[in-house]
């Protein structure tokens, strides 16, 4: 499939720092919620080594809480620390199989490093533990049709927007899908990306010259 957005920044397409991941036995202080506190406004702002020192503040203090350690691997991979991201995530699902936004993040992490093979399971247990995320449908489709399964590809697509029917990528991916059909599904690919365009994606000429092209 195209890349545009498929897979976009992290602070926009994946938000695991502003979650709680729950995990009832665990009891959380309050100087613990401080540093998470810190880390997300750090996180923000975009100074990752501020939002490091704050998760793993919070770690010091309650080793192995979830909500760390997830927020601490995205704080490694938006800083481009792949190793220590991927080493940290797996820790996170280790302790608690099913702590979502830990194998969406991984996923993610495994798609972008064109790990498809990895991504194709870690999404599948994002769906699997969080169904409702319509990000988790997004980059599981998109790794399906990477693969080239499109059928699985399309369904996810499908209950991305289902789920969330301003989210612009899975229109705009939708669209990418759609003109890959033999023959292409031409009124579908335009009406999922002209709603895409609407809800703030930019033009892609290229996809509108073919949209185009196919029409006559």
């Amino acid at each position: 499939m195209k890349r545009l957005w498929i897979v976009v920044a992290l602070a926009a397409g994946l938000t695991a720092v502003a979650q709680e991941v729950k995990n009832p036995a665990t009891f959380v202080p309050e100087v613990a919620r401080r540093a998470a506190a810190e880390g997300n406004e750090a996180f923000a702002k975009g100074d990752y080594d501020a939002a490091r020192k704050a998760y793993q503040e919070v770690l010091r203090l309650v080793p192995d809480n979830l909500t760390g350690l997830v927020n601490l691997g995205v704080v490694e991979f938006r800083a481009g620390n792949i190793g220590e991201a991927e080493k940290v995530l797996k820790k996170t699902v280790g302790i608690r199989l099913e702590t979502a936004p830990a194998w969406l993040t991984l996923g993610i992490l495994y798609y972008e490093q064109n790990r498809m093979d990895e991504a194709l399971p870690a999404l599948a247990q994002a769906v699997l533990y969080d169904p409702t995320n319509a990000r988790a449908h997004n980059y599981f489709g998109v790794v399906m049709g990477a693969k080239g399964w499109f059928d699985g590809a399309e369904s996810e697509l499908r209950r991305a927007v289902e789920i969330d029917p301003e989210y612009r990528d899975a229109h705009y991916n939708l669209a990418v899908l759609y003109m890959q059909r033999r023959p292409p599904a031409v009124e579908l690919a335009k009406r999922h990306y002209f709603r895409s365009t609407e809800l703030g994606a930019p033009p892609d000429p290229e996809l509108e010259k073919r949209l185009k092209s196919a029409s006559f």
